[in-house]
């Protein structure tokens, strides 16, 4: 059973039937997915960011649309921009270009300071829109939220946010991009960025920022049975229609979490299931028939072990296949192998790994999933759905 911070044992949701993850075996004892291609977006070096992430994946009018995070030192540093990229095939991508400039000069991330993230993609009648995640880092906190302080340590690992309101730009046909704008009632103060934002009440913008706003899904997430701290939720609606809520536990409890709605509005408390996970962001897509595709690190060998209170090596990168949404029967290794540094570990803080963070579509029979590679580069692999037995 899961063992909660406060000592707590829940029961446990069972959603898993693949087996067990072996570790330091290829693809983590999972078939590997020879069919899979997979095509580079960035190569990270010094100079342009050898920290890489939250990558965004989107479909418009037959083009594939990439953006990322991306920083000099680490996750979340002060300074931190958004990184872009389209693609007619999903194969060849253009070269790799700023979307979001900097706000302010890059520092290294476990200072405070101003913070943009990869928002995602919005269309508007037939009008693309990229977002960015405003936030100031005021300094580190504790897993339950009641200790807080300057500079992070090892109690004190989790970032506090102050939020700002979105930005968003328009991304035209020919790559060209319009003018940044404010979704929101709160901007950011002119000393906190270095390029300029329209308000959101500019008649230029406010009804596409509107039309923006309306499509946020208005989500709460559900609490855990216990005290462990959960992120990172991922939705999909299950082959009988109710809503589910995966979600990863920060805890290192290295399971994930489970709710399940009628409404999708009101969330019972979620439980942990026997689903493994490194931690790490999970991803899921669910397809006409009602399989649901979790594409994550689903490659944790062990649970509620204390004796290891940190990640597994998010290596590989897996697509794990359920024909109804609650059950999970059969996985599948889509990305193996860690990252070659470009640029040295010691430079750059918070990376490891292989393949992980993905964001996935489904087009034409291909499943297509984006990620970062180690936190450093950008990668897209793409696999034909009858390689899943789908």
């Amino acid at each position: 059973m899961a063992m909660a911070q406060d000592g707590f044992r829940p029961p446990v949701r069972h959603m898993w039937e693949c087996g067990t993850p072996q570790a330091g075996v290829p693809g983590a004892g999972f078939p590997v997915l020879a069919q899979a291609e997979h095509c580079q977006l960035y190569l990270a070096t010094r100079e342009t960011g050898a920290y890489n992430h939250h990558s965004r994946l989107f479909l418009h009018r037959g083009r594939f649309y990439a953006m990322w995070s991306n920083h000099r030192y680490g996750e979340d540093g002060p300074g931190q921009r958004v990184l872009w990229s389209w693609s007619d095939d999903g194969i060849a991508w253009q070269p790799w270009a700023e979307l979001y400039p900097s706000p302010v000069p890059m520092r290294p991330s476990d200072e405070p300071g101003f913070v943009l993230t990869a928002g995602g993609w919005y269309v508007v009648g037939d009008r693309l829109f990229a977002l960015a995640s405003a936030n100031v880092v005021t300094g580190f906190e504790n897993s339950d939220r009641t200790e807080f302080q300057p500079l992070p340590d090892r109690a004190h690992p989790f970032r506090r946010r102050e939020g700002r309101s979105r930005l968003a730009r328009e991304v035209l046909s020919d790559g060209s991009l319009g003018n940044v704008f404010c979704l929101g009632s709160l901007p950011p103060e002119a000393a906190e960025l270095a390029f300029p934002v329209a308000p959101q009440d500019d008649v230029r913008f406010a009804a596409f920022a509107e039309g923006i706003r309306d499509q946020f899904p208005r989500r709460r997430l559900p609490q855990g049975i216990d005290s462990n701290r959960l992120c990172e939720a991922t939705f999909y609606q299950a082959k009988d229609g109710r809503q589910v809520v995966l979600l990863r536990d920060d805890c290192y409890s290295h399971r994930l979490y489970m709710s399940v709605s009628d409404d999708g509005r009101e969330w019972p408390v979620a439980y942990p299931t026997d689903i493994p996970d490194s931690p790490s962001l999970s991803a899921t897509v669910a397809l006409d028939n009602g399989t649901v595709l979790l594409i994550g690190n689903q490659m944790a060998p062990a649970f509620d072990n204390p004796g290891k209170p940190s990640h597994y090596g998010r290596d590989p990168l897996m697509v794990s296949v359920s024909e109804d949404g609650y059950r999970f029967t059969r996985a599948y290794a889509l990305r193996c192998g860690q990252q070659e540094w470009h640029v040295p570990r010691t430079e750059v803080l918070g990376r490891g790994g292989g393949g992980q963070y993905p964001s996935v579509l489904v087009r034409d029979g291909y499943l297509y999933v984006l990620y970062s590679m180690g936190k450093e580069d950008i990668w897209l692999s793409r696999v034909p759905l009858a390689a899943l037995g789908l």
